[in-house]
């Protein structure tokens, strides 16, 4: 009788919880979510009762129970299967929190999710990179997104924790601050324009200042949310040491200081709309 070999093949930890035969029909494996990582999930997200949360893919059900349950917020859940979506809603009654929490049969590709304030997926990771134009063209800046096990691609976390083997990734939808920016230094006959050059791939941008005929390059520039931040060298300003920018974007208009370590002083800048470009792909 020949022997039998039983090949061992590590998998996430992840999959155990997967739905074999209702994955099939969907775009991305159904898998329960562990209570542990709806908690971490919740938190690393900073979700909270004023929050409208939007879990796509709902699956179950069971992160928008959680999150209407553990922290008061209103959430909704998106989910193709119309089965899992009427589990849901006995399960969002069976935990007392149907006043809270809505459930819909749709496509998370077709389906309006604009109001969110906070994003949570559950999916794989090439749903997660098909739904990201969306993410970053409709969600507000300031957004908050979750991910468990299955990150964005190219579109870097703002944070990362990890949950026994796997990892909870985060981001924060950035405000667009790309295009060329105008501001004047200076009073009276000492006064001169400013020309603020900001070229951004997701919520990282670069790009230079011109000012008293100096130029100098943008160290270290991000965007989360509506808040800008980044360094120049402090040659253009009069200063030795290099200066830093932090300020809020609301469309057209940057409002901040500029701080040198010693002083600060207020800096208001407009941009041309005409020069705005989209942030990536």
């Amino acid at each position: 009788m020949p022997s039998l070999i039983l090949l061992l093949v590590p998998v996430p930890a992840v999959l155990a919880y997967m739905d074999t035969e209702r994955s099939v029909k969907l775009d991305a494996p159904f898998l329960p979510t562990p209570n542990y990582v709806i908690a971490e999930l919740l938190a690393g997200a900073r979700v909270g009762k004023d929050d409208i949360l939007y879990d796509l893919g709902s699956g179950d059900g069971r992160i928008v129970i959680e999150a209407a349950r553990q922290t008061g917020c209103r959430a909704v859940g998106i989910e193709i299967d119309a089965d899992l979506v009427d589990d849901s809603r006995n399960a969002a009654r069976r935990a007392g929190v149907q006043d809270r929490v809505r459930f819909t049969t749709a496509d998370i590709f077709t389906e309006d999710f604009s109001d969110a304030t906070v994003v949570t997926l559950y999916m794989g990771r090439h749903v997660n990179i098909k739904l990201r134009p969306r993410l970053l063209r409709e969600l507000r800046p300031g957004t908050r997104i979750a991910s468990y096990t299955f990150d964005m691609g190219e579109w870097k976390p703002d944070a990362v924790s990890t949950i026994v083997r796997e990892d909870a990734f985060f981001w924060v939808i950035p405000a667009n601050a790309s295009g060329k920016w105008q501001w004047t230094e200076g009073r009276g006959r000492s006064s001169a324009r400013c020309d603020l050059e900001v070229r951004q791939v997701f919520q990282e941008i670069e790009g230079e200042v011109i000012c008293n005929g100096k130029r100098s390059p943008l160290r270290g520039g991000r965007v989360s949310g509506e808040t800008i931040s980044f360094t120049l060298a402090g040659e253009p300003f009069g200063k030795a040491s290099p200066v830093e920018f932090t300020g809020r974007i609301q469309e057209h208009a940057l409002q901040g200081q500029i701080s040198d370590g010693n002083s600060r002083r207020p800096l208001r800048a407009v941009r041309n709309p005409a020069t705005v470009r989209p942030i990536a792909q």
